[in-house]
């Protein structure tokens, strides 16, 4: 009983590391009910995700604070940004949704194509804001840089969450499950696989200083 209570255990370890992904989840809900907040909330998401994926020892209530203090004026800025961006999408699709003939379709070829980069633009923006130091600016090009030139990584993050959005819309009972899980614990959960994903891509960028170096705590 003695070593199954030790903190060297593995055990105990698999279960303070669950207990830190749950306080996490909670932690980042919490701070997105603003909804203007949001965008810090996300990069704090993935500073501390980053973090734990390393094995990196520490609180994790200090880590996402700190983060989020430190992220709030970009992740504002940013968030406010793809709000607006959102609903001027929404406009626009449905004027060209409502077009007809050729010149409808080539119109809504070219707006989905755009909304698939600028959606997969999005999915980067948070991450490269938790791991690199850099300007708003460059936080947008370097997401559009990385979307772009790492496309089946980017193409893999899409499905991902493209299903969940599938899974989400095909009813009330999915919507009411996906929303369980995530509550339960599927922010951090989300963070941590898709932080695999951005960290393998981040290592081809470690040597650069600058727009590009790796924030510390």
């Amino acid at each position: 009983m003695s070593n199954f209570l030790n903190p060297e255990n593995s055990v105990m370890q698999f279960l303070a590391r669950v207990c830190d992904y749950l306080i996490l989840n909670v932690v980042f809900i919490l701070s997105c009910i603003p909804i203007f907040t949001v965008g810090a909330a996300l990069s704090a998401l993935y500073t501390v995700s980053f973090k734990m994926i390393r094995k990196e020892d520490g609180y994790v209530l200090k880590r996402y604070f700190k983060a989020f203090c430190a992220n709030f004026k970009q992740g504002t800025i940013l968030w406010l940004i793809c709000l607006i961006l959102f609903f001027f999408l929404q406009y626009d699709g449905l004027i060209i949704g409502s077009m007809g003939g050729s010149m409808g379709q080539i119109l809504s070829i070219l707006f989905y194509t755009i909304v698939l980069v600028l959606a997969a633009m999005f999915l980067y923006l948070w991450p490269i804001l938790a791991y690199f130091v850099c300007t708003t600016k460059q936080v947008v090009k370097n997401a559009l840089y990385m979307c772009l030139g790492h496309l089946p990584w980017t193409a893999l993050l899409l499905l991902y969450f493209g299903l969940v959005w599938f899974i989400m819309t095909r009813s009330i009972l999915t919507l009411g499950i996906v929303v369980a899980v995530s509550m339960a614990g599927g922010f951090s959960l989300t963070a941590w696989i898709t932080g695999k994903i951005f960290l393998k891509i981040f290592a081809r960028y470690q040597p650069e200083t600058s727009q590009t170096e790796e924030k510390q705590e």
